[in-house]
């Protein structure tokens, strides 16, 4: 998949978010500090149909005390650590029950450090936007079949607290993101 910033879309503050690439060509951006949030980072998908394994691999820099903060409003009453899981979009970007899917429970904590998350494109790896894993009965395995089939976005969420993709900001420091990877095997 092709990591040129100008492919990549986020849902942000500020939106559209400032990405661009290294000189290693990889795809990068700054967290924002106390103001903006990043959410979601994804690109269109060049495959409709999706099968395999998801693979990611990332950096983190750090500079300073990096203290990541979640940005979902209810954070106190769960404890999801602030991370980056894969998800993928489907149905032309709807907003239905089934139509995004989040990497369940592999993910990638925000701290100082590279990460690789390979996540297999099966029922019990992946959960819907109401947290139900998608082996969960007939009918959820069925409507994640049928999103693999109708894929229209892949990328990345950033969230903790109670949500996947609810946000995140830097409470103190600095922290750069660096996407090396994101393919389908």
């Amino acid at each position: 998949m092709s990591l040129q910033s100008g492919s990549w879309q986020t849902i942000s503050t500020p939106s559209p978010y400032p990405l661009a690439n290294n000189g290693e060509g990889h795809l990068t951006f700054g967290f924002p500090l106390l103001q903006g949030s990043m959410h979601y980072l994804y690109t269109p998908s060049a495959l409709a149909v999706i099968n395999g394994t998801v693979m990611v691999t990332l950096r983190i820099n750090t500079a300073g005390p990096a203290v990541f903060n979640s940005l979902d409003p209810i954070s106190g009453t769960c404890t999801i650590p602030v991370s980056v899981r894969p998800f993928f979009w489907a149905n032309d970007n709807g907003n239905g029950s089934y139509d995004r899917w989040w990497s369940n429970p592999r993910s990638a904590p925000l701290a100082a450090g590279t990460a690789t998350i390979t996540v297999p494109l099966l029922p019990e790896y992946w959960s819907s936007v109401n947290g139900q894993f998608a082996s969960a009965d007939d009918a959820t395995r069925l409507a994640f079949a049928r999103a693999k089939l109708s894929v229209s976005r892949l990328g990345l969420t950033f969230g903790g607290g109670c949500s996947f993709g609810h946000g995140i900001n830097l409470a103190s420091g600095e922290a750069d993101f660096v996407l090396s990877d994101y393919s389908i095997r």
